[in-house]
C-alpha cells in the first residue's frame, strides 16, 4: 500500500464523507441533529436506570458513565456499519478504480465527523452540569484518540473483508457489540470486578481506551503506562493486520461482490 497514493485521493474521501452525511439525513426535518439524538437518548436512559433504579455509589456517577458512553458510541457505530461496507458499495467498487481502502476509511471519517458534535456537547456538560474540571493532563487526549481510531479502523478492515465471504458476520457483530458493552467498564467501575475477570476484561482495546478516558476526564490523572502500551499494541496489531488482510484479499473480493 502506497500512502502517497492514498493521500492523492483525499478529495475523493472528502466527497464520500459529504455524500454519506447528506444521504443519511436527506429529507429529515432535523437533519444533522439526528446524529446526536441516538447517543443522547441512550445515555439518558442509562443515567436514569443507574441513578434511580439501581443507584451506584460511585462519586459523580453521571460524569463517570457519560465519559464512557460518549466514546462507546463512536466505536459501536463504526463497527456496526463496517461489515457490509464493500457489499453496500459494490457498484462503486467494481466500476471505478480507486484504492478500495478508502471505503472503510471514509466510513470512519463520516462517523467521526458526526461524533465530534456529540463530543462537543459532552465537553460542555463536562464543564457545567457534570461537574468536571479541565486539567493539563487532558491535552494528551488527542494522542490516545488517534490510537483508538487506528484500532477501530483496523477492526473495520477485518470486518468488511471477512463479510464478503461470511455473510452471517454482520449478525454476529451485532450480538457481540451487546456483549462487549457489558464487558467494558462503562456503567460500572472496573474496581468492582474480581481479579481474574478484571484481567480478562482489561485485555480488550475498548476497555483500555475507556479506562484511559476515565483517567483523563474523571480521575484527572495520567493513564498508566501499561494501558498506554496495550493500546499502542492493539493499534499496531489491528491497524497493521487489517491493512495486510484487506490489501491481500481485495483482488479476490472484487470478483466475489
Amino acid at each position: 500500500m502506497n500512502w502517497q497514493t492514498l493521500w492523492s485521493y483525499r478529495h475523493l474521501v472528502a466527497n464520500l464523507v459529504r455524500k454519506d452525511i447528506r444521504v443519511r439525513y436527506m429529507g429529515a426535518a432535523l437533519g444533522f441533529a439526528w446524529s446526536l439524538a441516538n447517543p443522547l437518548v441512550i445515555t439518558i436512559m442509562y443515567l436514569l436506570v443507574f441513578t434511580y433504579v439501581f443507584p451506584s455509589n460511585q462519586p459523580d456517577y453521571p460524569l463517570f458513565m457519560v465519559t464512557g458512553m460518549i466514546h462507546w458510541t463512536l466505536f459501536s457505530q463504526v463497527t456496526l456499519q463496517s461489515s457490509d461496507l464493500l457489499v453496500a458499495n459494490s457498484g462503486l467498487v467494481k466500476k471505478i478504480y480507486f484504492p478500495r481502502l478508502l471505503v472503510p476509511t471514509a466510513n470512519l471519517l463520516t462517523n467521526l465527523t458526526l461524533w465530534i458534535g456529540a463530543f462537543a456537547i459532552y465537553l460542555t456538560l463536562f464543564a457545567t452540569i457534570l461537574g468536571g474540571h479541565f486539567a493539563v493532563i487532558q491535552l494528551l487526549y488527542p494522542l490516545y484518540l488517534a490510537l483508538f481510531l487506528v484500532v477501530v479502523w483496523g477492526l473495520s478492515l477485518f470486518l468488511c473483508t471477512l463479510f464478503v465471504h461470511f455473510r452471517d458476520l454482520k449478525h454476529l457483530v451485532e450480538v457481540m457489540i451487546q456483549v462487549l458493552f457489558w464487558a467494558t467498564p462503562i456503567v460500572y467501575p472496573i474496581s468492582r470486578v474480581p481479579p481474574i475477570p478484571k484481567f480478562i476484561l482489561s485485555l480488550s482495546p475498548m476497555a483500555e481506551f475507556i479506562l484511559i478516558c476515565q483517567d483523563l476526564f474523571y480521575w484527572r490523572v495520567t493513564p498508566t503506562w501499561h494501558l498506554t502500551l496495550a493500546l499502542m499494541a492493539w493499534a499496531l496489531i489491528l491497524g497493521g493486520g487489517g491493512v495486510w488482510l484487506f490489501e491481500r484479499r481485495v483482488p479476490h473480493l472484487i470478483e466475489e461482490l
